[in-house]
C-alpha cells in the first residue's frame, strides 16, 4: 500500500494532467492561476493504497500496471511550506467527490510520502449548497472557480 507521488510537475505546465477529466482541466487551471504560487511542489495522479510491490516486482511492467490499477489516485497533490493539499478537482462535484477526498486522506495518513500535515481540498466550478455545508463540516476546504465572463 505504498504511496507513489510520481514525478513533480512545474506549476506553469499546462498539458492535460494524467487521469483528470477533460471538463475539470479548465477549472483546475483557473485555480492554479490564482493559488498556484503558494505551491512548492505539485504532483498529479498520486497513487495511494492498493497493492505493495517488492523491489523485484517493481521492475516488471505488468506488476507495475497492476499496482497502478489497484491504487486509488488523487487528482492533484500540492505541497506548500507547511502543508500537503490533497486535491479533488470536479467541474460540478457531487457526493462522490467528498467520499473520494475522505478515502484519499485516510490512505495518505497510512503512508504519507511527505511529512507535513495534510488538508483536503475541493476545487470546482459550481457547488451545491448542501454539498458545500457537508464539505465544511468534514474539514474540506473549497475553492469555487467560476467561468470568467466574456469581455
Amino acid at each position: 500500500m505504498g504511496t507513489d507521488l510520481g514525478r513533480p510537475f512545474d506549476i506553469s505546465w499546462r498539458g492535460r494532467p494524467p487521469h483528470m477529466l477533460a471538463e475539470d482541466v479548465p477549472v483546475w487551471y483557473r485555480f492554479l492561476e490564482v493559488w498556484g504560487g503558494a505551491f512548492e511542489n505539485l504532483y498529479y495522479d498520486v497513487c495511494v493504497g492498493g497493492v505493495t510491490l517488492s523491489e523485484e516486482r517493481k521492475k516488471n511492467p505488468m506488476w507495475r500496471m497492476w499496482r497502478k490499477t489497484s491504487a486509488k489516485r488523487i487528482d492533484a497533490l500540492a505541497e506548500t511550506k507547511n502543508k500537503v493539499w490533497i486535491i479533488e478537482v470536479a467541474d460540478r462535484p457531487g457526493l462522490r467527490s467528498l467520499g473520494q477526498l475522505q478515502v484519499y486522506r485516510s490512505l495518505w495518513i497510512e503512508d504519507p510520502a511527505i511529512a507535513k500535515p495534510e488538508m483536503m481540498v475541493l476545487v470546482c466550478q459550481t457547488l451545491d449548497t448542501d454539498l458545500g455545508a457537508a464539505a465544511a463540516q468534514n474539514g474540506v476546504y473549497i475553492y469555487v472557480m467560476p467561468l470568467k465572463p466574456a469581455p
